[in-house]
C-alpha cells in the first residue's frame, strides 16, 4: 500500500464523481492516452496520462492527473497532481486542447532530487461521437531529478459528460465502490528486478463499479502494497459480467492496467488481469466479494496467482427511505511534513520539510461520522517518490453556520524517496477547520500528526492547507 491507495483515492473516486447521476450537469471530462518521449534518456521512454476533470467554463476545466511509466524498463514510476484542460473549437469535429499539469511522484530508481514534474500539453481533437473525441497529442515535459525534460508525442482519448446535452451521453452510471484486500503468489521462478525471488504480495487498494448494462459494469481501482514489496503500485481498469442468483452473483473480469515499484519486474508497466469469483449480498446496501484470478506483466518477469476479498457499497439497490441522498466531500490540497532526523533512513538528509500534494474522499455513515481515504504524493522537499495511502474515520461538528471542525484518525502505508517508514504502516491523528465559502465548497486548514507504527520510524507533525466540496449521489 506504500505508493498509494494514492490514485486509488485521488483518480478512482475522482472518476466516480465523474460518473454520478447528482454530478453529471456539472460537466465532467476524462481524458487518456500514452505519449513517447522523443528522446528518452532514462529507462523511462513514455507515460501513461489518465486526467479527470470538472468544468468551470464550458472551455475549461481542472482536476487531477496521474501518470505512470508506460514504456521503456521502469514500471513502478508514477507521478500525479494538478491539471488543467482547455478546448477551444476550430469546427464542429475539430478542437484544440491546451493543458497544463503540475504535481510529483517518481519511483522505479530513476528520479533522485524532489520529483517535481512539469507538463505542457497540446492535443488536436477529432470527435468521434457527442461523448468521444480521439486526440493527437504533443506535449513538453520535464521532471526535476531526473534528465527528462523536452518533447513527447502520442494518441489519446476523451470522454465528456455535458451539461449540454442534458447531462446523459449514454455513459455509465456509478454503481458501488468497494475496498479490496488481494494476495498475490508469485509462479515458480518469478524473479525480482534485482534478481532475487519475488516473495508474495499482499495488496490494498479501493475500486470504483459503474453499470453500463443489468449485467455487465466498467470498474476503475488502484491499490499498493502492505506486504512483501513496500512501494509497489498499480492501477487498473476492467469489465465484469455478473451471473445473478439471488442474493448471490458469479462474475468473470477481465482488468488492465500499469504497476511496478518495491523491486518487483513489471517491465515497462503493462499488467494483464483475469478472475472469476462471487459476489454474496449481506444488507441492503452492502455485498461481500470473493474472486480467484492471475496477473502478469506484458513484457517483465512478474506473474502470480490472486486471491481478493472486497467489501462492497453498492448503490444502485431499490432504496426505501434514502430520499436525501448520500453525502460525501471531496478534498484537495497541499500538505507539509516537518521532518526530523529519524524522518530518514539516512539520517545526513538536511531537508526540513517535505511537501505534499494530497486528495481525500470522505463518505458520510452517519449525519456526522464520515469514512475517508486520503493520498498523497510528494511536490518538493527532497524525497522524490515518497507518497502515502491513508484510510480512516472523521467526525464533523459544526461550530458556526460557516465554521465546522473535523476530527480524523487514519491508519494506512508509506514509504519511497529515503523516508524512514519502518516497515511502511503509519498512523495519523488529524484535527481541520473548515470555512464555507459559497454553497459549493470551503477552505480548509488542518493540523496533526503522522507516525509510523513501528517504533524508531518517521513522526512528523503535518499542517495541511486546501479546498473542500461537498456533494450528494443517487437522491
Amino acid at each position: 500500500m506504500t505508493r498509494i491507495l494514492g490514485a486509488a483515492t485521488a483518480l478512482a473516486l475522482s472518476a466516480t464523481l465523474a460518473a454520478t447521476p447528482e454530478v453529471q450537469a456539472q460537466g465532467f471530462e476524462i481524458e487518456t492516452g500514452i505519449e513517447r518521449i522523443a528522446s528518452p534518456n532514462t529507462r523511462i521512454e513514455g507515460l501513461h496520462r489518465l486526467y479527470v476533470g470538472r468544468r468551470i467554463t464550458p472551455y475549461f476545466s481542472i482536476g487531477q492527473g496521474i501518470y505512470s511509466s508506460a514504456l521503456g524498463d521502469a514500471g513502478g514510476a508514477f507521478f500525479w497532481g494538478f491539471e488543467g484542460v482547455a478546448h477551444l473549437s476550430l469546427s464542429e469535429r475539430l478542437s484544440l486542447g491546451l493543458s497544463g499539469f503540475i504535481g510529483g511522484g517518481g519511483g522505479a530508481a530513476q528520479v533522485v532530487g524532489n520529483g517535481t514534474m512539469l507538463r505542457a500539453g497540446l492535443s488536436l481533437d477529432y470527435r468521434l461521437s457527442p461523448a468521444w473525441d480521439l486526440q493527437f497529442t504533443a506535449s513538453w515535459i520535464r521532471i526535476h531529478g531526473a534528465p527528462i525534460d523536452g518533447p513527447a508525442f502520442g494518441l489519446g482519448m476523451r470522454y465528456r459528460l455535458d451539461e449540454r446535452h442534458g447531462g446523459d451521453l449514454g455513459g455509465p452510471e456509478f454503481d458501488a465502490v468497494a475496498v479490496v484486500a488481494t494476495r498475490y503468489q508469485p509462479a515458480s521462478g518469478v524473479r525480482r528486478r534485482s534478481g532475487g525471488a519475488q516473495p508474495a504480495l499482499s495488496l490494498v487498494g479501493a475500486r470504483a463499479y459503474f453499470d453500463i448494462s443489468d449485467r455487465t459494469q466498467l470498474s476503475f481501482g488502484a491499490a499498493g502494497a502492505a506486504q512483501g514489496a513496500q512501494g509497489y503500485m498499480q492501477i487498473m481498469a476492467g469489465a465484469r459480467r455478473r451471473f445473478e442468483m439471488g442474493r448471490m452473483s458469479f462474475f468473470l473480469e477481465g482488468r488492465a492496467g500499469y504497476g511496478g515499484g518495491g523491486d518487483v519486474d513489471t517491465g515497462a508497466g503493462l499488467l494483464l488481469e483475469a478472475s472469476a469469483g462471487v459476489s454474496i449480498a449481506m444488507t441492503r446496501r452492502f455485498d461481500l466479494a470473493l474472486s480467484l484470478g492471475a496477473i502478469a506483466a506484458a513484457d517483465g518477469d512478474f506473474r502470480a496467482a490472486s486471491i481478493s476479498l472486497g467489501f462492497v457499497r453498492a448503490f444502485n439497490r431499490a432504496r426505501t427511505g434514502d430520499t436525501d441522498g448520500q453525502r460525501w466531500a471531496l478534498s484537495t490540497g497541499l500538505s507539509f511534513q516537518q521532518t526530523a532526523p529519524s524522518f530518514f533512513i539516512a539520517p545526513g538528509n538536511p531537508n526540513s520539510v517535505v511537501s505534499m500534494q494530497e486528495t481525500s474522499l470522505d463518505y458520510f455513515i452517519g449525519e456526522r461520522l464520515y469514512v475517508t481515504g486520503n493520498a498523497q504524493t510528494t511536490v518538493a522537499g527532497g524525497v522524490a517518490g515518497y507518497a502515502l495511502g491513508l484510510v480512516g474515520l472523521g467526525y464533523e461538528i459544526p461550530v458556526t453556520d460557516r465554521l465546522t471542525l473535523s476530527l480524523e484518525g487514519h491508519l494506512g502505508a508509506a514509504g519511497g524517496g529515503g523516508v524512514n517508514t519502518n516497515g511502511g504502516i503509519v498512523a495519523g491523528l488529524r484535527a481541520e477547520i473548515d470555512y464555507r465559502v459559497g454553497e459549493a465548497w470551503r477552505v480548509s486548514v488542518g493540523v496533526g500528526r503522522l507516525q509510523s507504527v513501528r517504533s524508531g520510524g518517521m513522526s512528523p507533525t503535518t499542517l495541511t492547507v486546501g479546498a473542500k466540496i461537498p456533494f450528494t449521489t443517487h437522491r
